[in-house]
């Protein structure tokens, strides 16, 4: 069979132009399409498989004229989700002999799109269902869609076929490498529970190491190690990186990496040590809020007993930059938090961040909050499509829309300023206390190298604006002062930077153009319906259900109002998780309800007291119908019950 895996890239990307505007990026994207990659690992021999990423080779439209395929995936990312759905409409259009099947973490963005073109949908990860499908279709009869029963053993599962892509990896700033699914938080904005499970499963540190052979064959400077939560399981983290530091300093050109970690590690020296000599050179941290309210909001639980800015200093001292994730709206945010926010982020030295307004991404625990509360919008606006990183789709509770944009924009406007930018990378500079064991580059390096450092400094003498300029050389000088071995990495920081600042020019105007166009078109902002139903197959199998939540939450507790509310909770989670699409696989089911108890109790764990009187261990008399009821209240009376 002919298969063609597509990475969408929509040619107004933002990311992809910025990229493309800095020459001695030599790069056209900045991610590799680590998704259909992974996918196309899985895929059998005896099929030709073909990878298209648009960020590279154009709008697949283009190269579909003219030709014929037999399958066609799409990987769906939350912020192309409606470029996605152009894609599987040209597809069908110009190869309507092609099966169309989309998967990814976008999946759940089609909840209310028009699917017309899209033949099968992949939930979750592919291990298992991937080759299921590719058999089924053989045999031809397959499934509408395919979800994974068991988390895949990630021991197993094959590194990506980059070798498809070959000439293409030059291309890209960063190719991803994953070493653990799963992440121990559930913060309510976040869906990674239930795609990968709490519990972080890892593949062997020998898989890991000789993925990064590969890479380091094919020439990539930087690997993008892709975890949701590199350091969930700390101590695989250091066995790992342990081994990873011997690897890159065998290299004639050690590489360098990036990931996606919690702010937790500020408090484990060890790991630090082992990131910085592993050649770190930065670190993705949901700081989320500078408000300790919002964090609670947002169930951000691992924020809040800890000194934020403290512990970026800390893990800054290591010469690791801390790009920072901020998110501004929640519930608990007023008019003053962007104050706050600049504040804090200048406190902390922070050079490298994004903020976006609060947005609750459909399938997640706070869409459901807030479309039973009726603050979910329905955005009738062309101009915002797949913008929800600047233009959200909630009402903020103690701000209108209108006040969040608007100040989002100014916040912006002041915080990317070259000159307040470079009071926090000095300050950043001097707050560098260790130096890592990386070994350093040759002069056969740096020849080879000759090239991109001509492009680099022609680009800043001639090329940028004179205040970028002026700051660019003062931190070059300043870190030569301090530790002349962060001078390439102020390259790397001040063109981190150079992204940031383009990409904010352009949020400021979608935002001040979304404003204008609301407050012109205010009858076209309309609120979708608050009620969600308890599906008919809750009621069915109701008993059974109840009862598997029931005594899951009795292992906990037996104070009676805490069970009995938790229940509801934790089916209500459920339910509109879950409850459209209840599964035969009783074990799943169980697996689920699990998810969805622990992720309760797990909330309301402090408050919980015990009740000298034990409750039995199986549901009393009337158990199902009062925990219907209150359901059915639930749904119809939403800001009766605070759950």
């Amino acid at each position: 069979m002919k298969i063609l895996l597509i990475s969408p890239g929509s040619s107004d990307d933002i990311d992809s132009q910025i990229t493309r505007a800095i020459p001695y990026l030599f790069a056209k994207a900045i991610f590799s399409p680590h998704a259909i990659a992974s996918v196309a690992a899985l895929t059998p021999p005896g099929h030709d498989v073909e990878i298209h990423d648009e960020y590279i080779r154009g709008p697949v439209e283009l190269a579909l004229q003219g030709k014929s395929y037999d399958i066609i995936g799409i990987s769906i990312t939350s912020n192309q989700g409606k470029h996605c759905l152009d894609i599987a409409a040209h597809c069908k259009t110009l190869v309507p002999g092609a099966v169309v099947v989309v998967g990814g973490i976008g999946v759940e963005n089609l909840i209310h799109q028009n699917q017309e073109y899209i033949d099968v949908v992949f939930y979750g990860e592919a291990e298992n269902t991937w080759p299921q499908f590719l058999k089924d279709f053989k045999q031809g009869s397959y499934s509408r869609g395919y979800k994974s029963f068991s988390k895949p053993d990630m021991t197993r599962v094959p590194p990506p076929a980059w070798e498809l892509i070959r000439e293409d990896i030059p291309l890209y700033n960063a190719v991803s490498v994953q070493t653990t699914r799963g992440c121990p938080f559930d913060c309510s904005f976040c869906d990674v529970i239930y795609t990968y499970g709490r519990k972080p499963r890892s593949k062997t540190i020998d898989q890991v190491l000789q993925e990064i052979r590969k890479l380091v064959e094919m020439n990539v400077q930087m690997v993008f190690v892709a975890d949701d939560n590199f350091a969930g399981n700390k101590k695989y983290a250091k066995e790992l990186l342990t081994r990873l530091v011997e690897l890159n300093n065998s290299f004639t050109n050690p590489i360098g990496f990036i990931t996606q970690l919690d702010i937790t590690i500020a408090q484990d020296e060890e790991l630090l040590i082992l990131l910085a000599n592993c050649n770190f050179l930065a670190v993705m941290i949901g700081i989320e809020s500078v408000n300790e309210d919002s964090l609670k909001d947002m169930n951000k639980q691992q924020n809040i007993r800890i000194s934020i800015p403290d512990a970026i200093h800390t893990i800054q001292s290591y010469g690791i930059v801390v790009l920072a994730h901020m998110i501004i709206g929640a519930d608990s945010d007023d008019h003053t938090v962007f104050q706050k926010t600049a504040n804090f982020v200048r406190e902390a030295n922070i050079i490298h961040h994004l903020c976006h307004p609060l947005s609750a991404p459909p399938g997640t625990k706070m869409w459901y909050d807030f479309k039973r509360q009726g603050r979910i919008v329905s955005l009738d606006c062309d101009q915002i499509s797949d913008k929800l990183d600047i233009i959200s789709n909630i009402v903020p509770r103690q701000m209108t829309r209108i006040e969040l944009f608007e100040g989002l924009a100014d916040y912006w406007e002041k915080i990317y300023d070259p000159q307040v930018f470079m009071e926090r990378a000095i300050a950043f500079i001097n707050g560098v206390k260790q130096k890592p064991d990386v070994r350093t580059p040759g002069l056969k390096t740096l020849w080879n190298r000759r090239k991109m450092l001509f492009r680099v400094f022609t680009f800043f003498i001639f090329d940028v604006e004179k205040e970028h300029r002026k700051v660019f050389f003062t931190l070059l000088r300043t870190a030569k002062n301090k530790m002349s071995y962060l001078m390439p990495r102020i390259i790397y920081l001040y063109t981190s930077y150079l992204m940031d600042f383009s990409r904010s020019r352009h949020d400021i105007q979608v935002a001040r153009d979304y404003v204008k166009w609301e407050k012109e078109n205010p009858d076209r902002i309309t609120i979708e319906s608050s009620f969600l139903p308890i599906p008919d197959r809750i009621r069915a199998n109701a008993t059974e259900l109840f009862a598997i939540a029931y005594r899951r939450i009795c292992e906990t507790s037996t104070d009676k109002e805490v069970v009995y509310q938790s229940v509801v909770s934790a089916m209500l989670d459920y339910s509109d998780r879950f409850g459209g699409s209840i599964d035969s696989n009783s074990e799943l089911q169980k697996e689920q309800i699990y998810l969805s108890c622990d992720r309760i109790t797990d909330q309301i764990q402090e408050e919980r007291q015990e009740c000298p009187d034990e409750l039995p261990m199986n549901p009393p008399p009337g158990f199902t119908r009062e925990i219907l009821d209150v359901l059915d209240n639930v749904v119809r009376h939403k800001n009766i019950y605070n759950l």
